[in-house]
């Protein structure tokens, strides 16, 4: 019952696409049983992994940023948000603390993270662009923020209804876990992140 309970919190944590309750909680669910078939498929698929593809995203500085991003670390979690949900501003500075720590004790680990409603690079939300980035600097984020590109938006990020959503992708920009949707608490992000690095160091061992 207390798993029943976390899991029931959990889902809770996010935002779903539209402010009622009810699309809320069906926006989360839907994809939480999304996210369970994707990872299921992700295991038979084990020798294919999800590639990211060729996107060129741009920074809230307007500079372009492609999978190079990723290669400076075994690790990276992206973090999808919009301006509007709670749950993915409140978790920000928890992020960033996580963040920190793992970079200081010398793992090679980063977090971007993506703003799903400033629109595109071909298409930006000036309004939404000024919000987000009032958002990212009250949190105190240091982490990149991207606005996606259509490479992105028709891929991996099509079709996401709750937020936050958040993965983890390895160095070559292939997503090598399962989504985890909603924000949770510090320890618990800690102890996945730990979880994801463990096992990215494992596939890194056995090559």
């Amino acid at each position: 019952s207390v798993f029943l309970l976390l899991v029931m919190a959990l889902s809770l944590a996010s935002c779903g696409k539209s402010d009622t309750n009810a699309d809320t909680n069906g926006g989360a669910s839907t994809t939480v049983a999304e996210a369970q078939q994707g990872s299921s498929t992700s295991e038979q698929n084990e020798s294919k992994p999800v590639s990211l593809g060729d996107f060129s995203a741009q920074d809230f500085d307007g500079n372009a940023v492609s999978k190079d991003i990723f290669a400076d670390h075994d690790l990276t979690m992206v973090n999808l948000w919009t301006t509007t949900c709670s749950y993915c501003i409140e978790e920000m500075p928890i992020l960033n603390e996580l963040r920190k720590e793992f970079q200081d004790d010398g793992v090679r680990f980063n977090i971007i993270s993506v703003c799903m409603d400033v629109g595109n690079t071909n298409e930006i939300n000036e309004d939404s662009l000024k919000k987000a980035k009032e958002i990212i600097k009250t949190a105190g984020v240091e982490y990149p923020t991207l606005i996606p590109d259509s490479v992105l938006l028709e891929g991996r990020l099509k079709g996401i209804q709750a937020f936050p959503e958040s993965f983890f992708v390895d160095s070559e920009g292939n997503v090598v876990s399962e989504p985890y949707v909603g924000a949770m608490p510090k320890n618990h992000w800690r102890v996945t992140m730990k979880n994801e690095i463990e096992k990215i160091a494992q596939k890194g061992n056995e090559e």
